[in-house]
């Protein structure tokens, strides 16, 4: 945070399209994520969720034109739902019993370096992360009353208003809240847990109205044509073939008469081709998912402290010759670093697995504490590193706390 403040402020793309998101609300009130003195474009409308756009306008306002103000508004804020995500999961722990190892927290607390850096990021990771957690929190620690309910799925729709991550889990929270509570459910549990549903439509219909197309985010378009498409495409053709195959994609959506049609072809071509290639995409898929858990943060880390990276792992771990291009990028100092937060994540991993087998738990507590990391790893797919699993590293943290010993050959 001090580095961030008094040094130099690292920002990231998205971080970029935040903070134009945030001006425009207070300029323009409009809720539009890039400069709207240069050509528009309707993506723009509705690919930031209005949440973490307001929370900087409100900061900005409060700054009163101060920038070292604004960052140590978002920062302080940003670190403090960070420490409390670990503080909820630690009364979840003292619910269960779990005993906490403070070496081994430690250690976790030391190796966690994308929660320490996108606590300090513009970016809205550390939000929903603490509405997992609290998710979670009162899940598993909390009685089936109509308060509770409201609460978690109140906390779904602020995680749904930072990230559209959680579009799937809105649409399955109702029936995982009727199979949970079955055979007592009653009425007025289950109820509240239509309110995230509802968002989505609300949102969905007012970006109906700004851009012509009823969708949530422009962003769930973009990233199946230029990540999930493209890089099934250049692991399948090539790069030079990628590039030719998706920039024919877009400029035949461009021709389309109005960006409804647009974002309908696009989503529609890039679904053929992986139709077309489902065994691949699968494959890269799970991967992806691997790659999720086991991600040591170059990414994170050069871009936060400004060090030169000259490739984009995502994209050489796509290409001929994966391991060597993604050996080759770690053949630096901070190589060292990497292989250490490597090692770790894989004992994660394991501690993980583990956790899942241990029947000091009941097979229900297992599966609710597991599922949200599955869940974002499983959503994540073939794009998966080490930013889009930092929202639950906390509850990693719970599994990996909950083994008495990191002996990977010892039982628990």
């Amino acid at each position: 945070m001090g580095k961030q403040i008094c040094l130099f402020n690292s920002v990231l793309q998205d971080s970029k399209e935040y903070l134009y998101a945030a001006d425009n609300l207070i300029n323009h009130h409009n809720l539009y994520a890039w400069d709207l003195n240069q050509a528009y474009n309707a993506d723009w409308q509705s690919k930031r969720p209005p949440l973490y756009p307001l929370i900087l306008a409100l900061f900005k306002l409060i700054s009163l034109g101060s920038h070292t103000f604004f960052l140590l508004l978002t920062y302080a804020s940003q670190n403090a739902a960070s420490l409390f995500s670990f503080y909820v999961c630690i009364r979840i722990l003292k619910h269960l019993n779990i005993g906490i190892n403070w070496n081994y927290a430690s250690l976790f607390a030391v190796l966690s370096l994308s929660q320490l850096i996108y606590s300090n990021t513009i970016m809205s990771e550390s939000f929903l992360q603490l509405c997992l957690c609290l998710i979670l929190y009162i899940q598993l620690c909390q009685p089936p009353t109509f308060k509770w309910s409201l609460f978690s799925a109140l906390l779904i729709v602020c995680g749904l208003a930072l990230k559209p991550v959680l579009m799937p889990l809105a649409y399955a929270y109702p029936v995982l809240m009727l199979l949970k509570n079955l055979p007592k459910l009653k009425l007025n549990i289950w109820i509240p847990t239509l309110l995230p549903v509802l968002f989505i439509a609300g949102i969905s219909s007012w970006n109906y109205a700004r851009t012509g197309t009823k969708q949530y985010s422009s962003i769930s378009t973009i990233n199946l044509l230029h990540y999930n498409t493209y890089t099934l495409l250049m692991f399948e053709l090539g790069e030079q073939k990628a590039d030719s195959i998706v920039d024919d994609i877009h400029f035949k959506g461009n021709l389309m008469g109005n960006y409804a049609a647009k974002q309908a072809y696009i989503n529609k071509a890039c679904q053929a081709i992986i139709f077309d290639h489902l065994t691949t995409y699968s494959f890269l898929h799970v991967r992806g998912m691997f790659f999720c858990l086991l991600d040591p943060g170059r990414f994170d880390i050069s871009q936060f402290f400004g060090l030169p990276h000259k490739s984009n792992l995502l994209y050489e771990s796509h290409k001929d010759h994966a391991i060597r291009r993604v050996f080759n990028t770690m053949l630096n100092p901070m190589g060292i670093l990497l292989a250490c937060l490597f090692l770790f994540n894989v004992l994660k991993l394991i501690l993980m697995v583990k956790f899942l087998f241990n029947r000091s738990y009941s097979i229900l507590i297992r599966i609710m504490i597991l599922i949200l990391p599955l869940y974002i790893v499983a959503v994540t797919g073939p794009i998966g590193a080490s930013r889009f699993l930092m929202p639950v590293l906390p509850i990693i943290f719970i599994m990996s706390m909950a083994q008495k010993k990191w002996n990977l050959f010892s039982k628990n």
